[in-house]
């Protein structure tokens, strides 16, 4: 599977193909292509699963990365997959690897559709970036095996495969932290995460924030705040709520697995969340939820450019699983 992105959240949105790939083929060897540096804590639950690695910036090791294309074109592959329609790199990959089929979303240029032996109308696949390789293997690839006429039948999660230890660390550093805090000793139970950074335009201000956890201290107190401090670790909300850093991913994805409830803008800590099944609000304000949005039951995606403060903590206020506790 060829998909040299950098980007965690990129990573993770592969996993529903993944899992897939493994209950279709359950003995097969697979090899992810990547630059992301967090995929091998992505794929290490997925046995028989390979992370291989680009550097996220190839023009500064071009001796490196003739190294790993050395080493790709002495493989031999039963199928390749260029899992998202128009990506450069990864249809470049698809038809420098030697593999007996390629797999990938038809761009309507000849010469970089000649490479594929299966291929999908792009014009035809689901918006959301976690389905669209799902649809491409179903219609291209497993159709002709007897798979059920509607490509688009309930598809799997966003999934690390967190054991049941790595999530019982995780709900044990969310209760210290807060124990830390002098928080009471459910605290647990009714924590409302904030995860108040996104890369450029994502972001809201630091302003914002404080208005909404304002607006969220009226109409739910009952709730216990906290936020989760971003990988640079700085806290955006010092002074006002107890922070957790938490720099291991796996730890990270069961640390938000055991909050009530997380609030979050598009990123790749959301992606992280998802993975994890943690109930969220996704607050998006440039990118489109429709592609990048939470998918499994409980959470929800706001689009929040326009939104009111006001508007925001009464979506807040739906999702949050004590609500009818702090309305008496």
């Amino acid at each position: 599977m060829v998909r040299p992105n950098h980007r965690l959240g990129n990573t993770l949105l592969l996993t529903p193909l993944l899992q897939e790939l493994q209950e279709h083929f359950p003995h097969a060897q697979i090899d992810l292509i990547t630059a992301s540096s967090d995929a091998p804590a992505v794929v290490e639950r997925y046995e028989q699963v390979e992370a291989v690695q680009f550097p996220a910036r190839s023009y500064e090791h071009p001796l490196r990365v003739v190294g790993l294309l050395g080493q790709l074109r002495g493989r031999r592959y039963d199928l390749a997959i260029d899992p998202i329609p128009r990506q450069r790199a990864g249809r470049f990959l698809l038809g420098w690897i030697k593999a007996r089929d390629r797999m990938g979303y038809r761009w309507g240029v000849t010469w970089r559709d000649r490479t594929l032996t299966h291929a999908a109308d792009a014009a035809a696949a689901p918006r959301h970036f976690a389905h669209a390789p799902l649809y491409l293997l179903r219609t291209a690839y497993l159709s002709p095996a007897g798979m059920p006429a509607d490509a688009l039948a309930p598809m799997p999660p966003l999934d690390l495969r967190l054991t049941a230890a790595e999530r019982a660390a995780g709900a044990e550093r969310l209760a210290n932290a807060l124990a830390s805090a002098g928080a009471r000793t459910d605290a647990a139970r009714h924590s409302l995460a904030l995860f108040a950074h996104a890369t450029g335009a994502k972001g809201f201000s630091i302003e914002w924030w404080l208005q909404l956890i304002e607006a969220l201290k009226s109409q739910l107190p009952s709730a216990q705040l906290i936020e989760i401090i971003p990988a640079d670790r700085r806290p955006r909300l010092a002074g006002v709520m107890p922070g957790l850093h938490t720099p291991e991913l796996r730890l990270l994805a069961a640390t938000l697995a055991a909050t009530s409830l997380l609030v979050i803008p598009d990123g790749g800590v959301l992606h992280v969340a998802e993975a994890a099944g943690a109930r969220m609000l996704g607050l998006f304000k440039t990118t489109d939820p429709s592609q990048y949005g939470p998918t499994r039951s409980g959470s929800e995606a706001l689009w929040a450019a326009d939104a009111s403060i006001e508007g925001v903590a009464a979506r807040i206020c739906a999702l949050f699983p004590s609500i009818r506790t702090d309305r008496g």
